[in-house]
C-alpha cells in the first residue's frame, strides 16, 4: 500500500510497486470470481456492503485517475478549486510557473480541513485550528510559536501537505491519480479520447466550464449512476416518456423513441452512447435556436479537425471515463458521482461549452442544462428517483432480496467492430458498455497491485495541439 516517507509524501514503499492492503480471505475469492466474471449476473452486495465498499475506496479510487476540475477554473496562479478523489478531500491549484498541483486537504497536525471554500484564490492556505500555513504547492511555511512550542526542532520541510502524486490534463480536463505506479492518463483513457474530442476538440480554442458546480446528495450507490452514463439509453423510453412527451411534439418523441443508434466500448471500463441523427441536430431536449445555430456554423471547422465519422450523422448523447466521470455531449454536461457511503451518492455537475461561442449560445447552453440535468432539471428528477429505489438503497438490501443476482445479460454474444469507430459496438438498446464498467471495477478490486491490471491498448491516435493538450505535473 501507499506510504508517507521521511520527507511527507506518498511514495511506494521501498520503491516498490504499491499494494492492496490485506483483505479477508473470504472477500478474496469472491472479489476474484467478480474480476473473472465474463457473464451479465451481479451479486447485489457490490451495491450496498460496507467492507466491500472499504475495498473499493483502497483499490479503485486510490488507484484509478479520477476528474478534479477543468483548467478554466483554475486560469489564474493561485486560483484553486477542493474537491475528492474517492472519500479523499484534496485542494487542486494553478502555481505561478503555471503547473497545476493537487494536495490532500487535511492538515499535518491534527488533520483540519485547510481549505473549507469551494473555490477562489488564495496565496497560501492556514488552517484555522492551530495556525499552520502552508503554501499553494502543500509545503508547510508558518507554525505559530515556533520557537517556543517546539524549541525550534520541527522540520517544516517533513510536514507539508501531502501530495496527489500524478496530475495531469487531458484537453482542459484535470485529473489526478494517488498511485504513483499507474499509466499516464492518456494510457489510462485509451481510445477513449477519440471520443472525448468530440466534446473538448471541435473546434478552435477548446472548452470551459461558466456558472460554477451544482452539487446535491442522493440514496444509492455511485455504480448505479457511472453504468447509466456508461451504457443505458434503453431506460429513456420508461423512466424519461413523461418528459418526451411534454416538451417534443409527439411526432419528435416517438421519433426519439424509436431511433437507432450505438453502445460503444472504446476501452474496458469506458462507455459512449451515439444516436444516428440524420441531419447531425442533437437529440438532446429543449435545444434552443441559438444551439443549433452555433452547430451549423462550426460544423465543417468540426469536420476538418475531427472527420466526417465524428461529425455527421451522429448526435452524441452519453458517455462514462471510469469509474466515475460521466458526461453528456450534447447536453453539455460533465458530471461526478462521489461516493460517500455504500448507500449514497453526492452528484457533482458542470456545464461545459465552446469557449469562443457567442454568449447567446453559453447561455442557451447554461439554460439547458438547469432546465434538465440539474437537481431540479426534468430528467434529472427521474434519474435520481429511479437510483433511490435500486439495489442498495430504499431497503433493497434485504436478507431474502440480496439472495437473487442482478441481470446484465442484454446484447450478450453480439458485440462487434465497426469499420471506422474504435472499441466494440453494439445496438442502441445494449448492456454490453455495464458489462465492461463491472469488469474493470472487478479487476481493479482483485489486483493486489497495478502490475496485474491490463493498460488499454490504443489504436486510434491522440490529435495533441499544442495550445489545448496540457499537462500539469505535481
Amino acid at each position: 500500500m501507499l506510504t508517507v516517507n521521511d520527507s511527507g509524501q506518498l511514495v511506494s514503499p521501498n520503491g516498490q510497486t504499491p499494494q492492496a492492503p490485506p483483505v479477508n480471505p473470504a472477500l478474496s475469492s469472491q472479489l476474484k470470481e467478480l474480476s473473472e466474471s465474463e457473464g451479465g449476473l451481479l451479486d447485489r452486495r457490490m451495491f450496498f456492503d460496507p467492507e466491500i465498499y472499504k475495498v473499493e475506496l483502497e483499490r479503485v479510487f486510490a488507484r484509478s485517475w479520477s476528474f478534479l476540475c477543468h483548467e478554466s477554473q483554475l486560469a489564474k496562479a493561485g486560483d484553486f478549486f477542493s474537491t475528492y478523489i474517492g472519500a479523499d478531500a484534496v485542494v487542486v491549484t494553478r502555481q505561478r510557473d503555471g503547473s497545476i498541483t493537487a494536495v490532500l486537504n487535511s492538515c499535518r497536525h491534527r488533520g483540519m480541513k485547510v481549505c473549507r471554500a469551494d473555490w477562489g484564490n488564495a496565496k497560501a492556505f492556514t488552517c484555522t485550528y492551530h495556525g499552520w500555513s502552508y503554501s499553494t504547492d502543500g509545503s508547510l511555511v508558518s507554525v505559530p510559536s515556533e520557537e517556543y512550542a517546539y524549541y525550534n526542532e520541527i522540520d517544516k520541510s517533513k510536514l507539508g501537505l501531502l501530495r496527489v502524486p500524478q496530475v495531469q490534463s487531458y484537453k482542459g480536463l484535470v485529473f489526478g491519480c494517488f498511485d504513483p505506479e499507474a499509466p499516464s492518463l492518456v494510457d489510462f483513457l485509451g481510445d477513449m479520447t477519440y471520443y472525448l474530442d468530440i466534446l473538448l476538440d471541435r473546434v478552435d480554442g477548446g472548452t470551459e466550464v461558466i456558472s460554477g458546480v451544482h452539487k446535491w446528495k442522493m440514496r444509492g450507490n455511485w455504480k448505479l449512476a457511472a453504468e447509466q452514463f456508461s451504457g443505458d439509453n434503453y431506460h429513456t423510453i420508461s423512466s424519461h416518456i413523461s418528459v418526451l412527451l411534454s416538451e417534443f411534439p409527439p411526432e419528435a418523441a416517438d421519433a426519439f423513441m424509436n431511433v437507432d443508434g450505438l453502445e460503444i466500448n472504446p476501452a474496458e471500463g469506458h462507455g459512449v452512447g451515439v444516436m444516428y441523427s440524420p441531419t447531425g441536430a442533437p437529440f438532446s431536449a429543449g435545444s434552443s435556436e441559438a444551439i443549433l445555430r452555433w452547430r451549423d456554423e462550426t460544423r465543417q471547422e468540426s469536420i476538418n479537425r475531427l472527420g466526417k465519422e465524428r461529425v455527421e450523422g451522429m448526435s452524441w448523447t452519453h458517455a462514462n471515463v471510469f469509474p466515475n466521470f460521466s458526461y453528456l455531449h450534447d447536453s453539455s454536461v460533465l458530471r461526478v458521482w462521489m461516493p460517500k457511503s455504500p448507500t449514497e451518492m453526492e452528484a457533482w455537475s458542470w456545464c461545459i461549452v465552446d469557449k469562443k461561442a457567442p454568449q447567446e449560445v453559453k447561455n442557451a447552453w447554461r439554460t439547458q442544462a438547469i432546465r434538465h440535468f440539474s437537481p431540479g432539471g426534468t430528467w434529472e428528477q427521474d434519474d435520481g428517483e429511479n437510483w433511490s429505489y435500486c439495489s442498495g438503497a430504499g431497503g433493497q438490501e434485504g436478507v431474502v432480496t440480496r439472495l437473487s443476482k442482478l441481470h446484465v445479460e442484454m446484447g450478450v454474444g453480439h458485440e462487434r467492430s465497426h469499420p471506422t469507430l474504435p472499441g466494440k459496438v453494439s445496438r442502441t438498446y445494449s448492456e454490453q458498455n455495464q458489462r465492461s464498467l463491472y469488469r474493470r471495477w472487478g479487476e481493479f478490486m482483485a489486483a493486489e497491485s497495478w502490475k496485474d491490471i491490463s493498460v488499454p491498448v490504443r489504436t486510434a491516435e491522440v490529435i495533441d495541439r499544442s495550445d489545448m493538450a496540457k499537462a500539469g505535473e505535481s
